[in-house]
C-alpha cells in the first residue's frame, strides 16, 4: 500500500505536478474619486501658441543662418557644461577646506592661494594666504558667480 503525502506532488507518468492551491484574493480598497484636471483655458493656451511662435521665429529660415544659430546654441551649452564641472570641482574642494579648517584653521600646507605680480615672463609672487577659512570664502563667492553665470547662460540657450 502507498500513501499520499499532501506535500508532496503524486508522480504521473514520470513527471511530478503540483496540486493546485486554492487562490485568495486580496481585495484593496480602490479610490473611486479622481483629482480633478484643470483643463486649460483659452487664454493659457493662447498665451502658449504664442510663446511657442516666439521661438520658432527666433530660428532663422535660410539654412546658413540656422547652422550659426545651431553652432552658438551648441557653444552656450559647452560653456554650461564647463561652468558645471568647475562648480562640482570647486564643492569638492571647499569641503575638503572645511574639514582642514575644523583642524587648523589659521594656516594649511594643502591649500594656498598666491597673488602674483609682474610681467608674462617674470612673474613675482606678492602675497600668499593660507588660511582656510579664507580661501574657503573666496570659493563661495566663485561659486556664487557661477551661479549667476549659468543661469544668464540658461535664459540664453532657452530662448
Amino acid at each position: 500500500m502507498e500513501s499520499k503525502n499532501a506535500s508532496v506532488p503524486a508522480a504521473q507518468n514520470g513527471k511530478t505536478t503540483p496540486k493546485p492551491e486554492p487562490a485568495v484574493l486580496k481585495v484593496l480598497p480602490v479610490a473611486t474619486e479622481k483629482p480633478e484636471a484643470k483643463e486649460p483655458t483659452a487664454e493659457e493656451l493662447k498665451k502658449v501658441i504664442e510663446d511657442l511662435n516666439k521661438k520658432l521665429s527666433a530660428i532663422p529660415q535660410d539654412l546658413k543662418n540656422r547652422v550659426e544659430y545651431f553652432n552658438k546654441k551648441n557653444e552656450l551649452i559647452r560653456r554650461l557644461a564647463k561652468m558645471d564641472t568647475d562648480k562640482e570641482s570647486l564643492s569638492n574642494h571647499l569641503d575638503k577646506l572645511s574639514e582642514i579648517s575644523t583642524a587648523n584653521d589659521f594656516e594649511n600646507e594643502e591649500y594656498f592661494l598666491n597673488i602674483e605680480g609682474g610681467s608674462k615672463y617674470n612673474k613675482a609672487t606678492v602675497y600668499t594666504v593660507k588660511n582656510p577659512i579664507i580661501i574657503g570664502e573666496l570659493i563661495k563667492f566663485v561659486i556664487e558667480r557661477l551661479d549667476i553665470r549659468r543661469k544668464a547662460l540658461q535664459m540664453e540657450i532657452e530662448a
